[in-house]
């Protein structure tokens, strides 16, 4: 059972780490590349993306100290 429940935070914790580390890079690389043919992605995807890893950090220490780290 607790697998099961530490599943439940873990994998949406997961996917927030991995979305926001997806979103504040492919930032980065609109903003550094400069490219002529499309307009930049905006800087409040960064922030989007910082606040999406922050919370699926945050998931992920929540479960391990409900949880356990096995």
């Amino acid at each position: 059972m607790q697998q099961v429940l530490g599943a439940l935070i873990g994998v949406p914790a997961t996917m927030l780490v991995a979305g926001g580390l997806g979103l504040v890079g492919v930032t980065l690389w609109s903003r550094l590349g400069i490219t002529r043919r499309r307009e930049p992605i905006r800087w409040a995807h960064l922030g989007l993306g910082v606040v999406m890893f922050a919370a699926g950090a945050l998931l992920v220490e929540l479960e391990i100290l409900l949880f356990g780290a096995g």
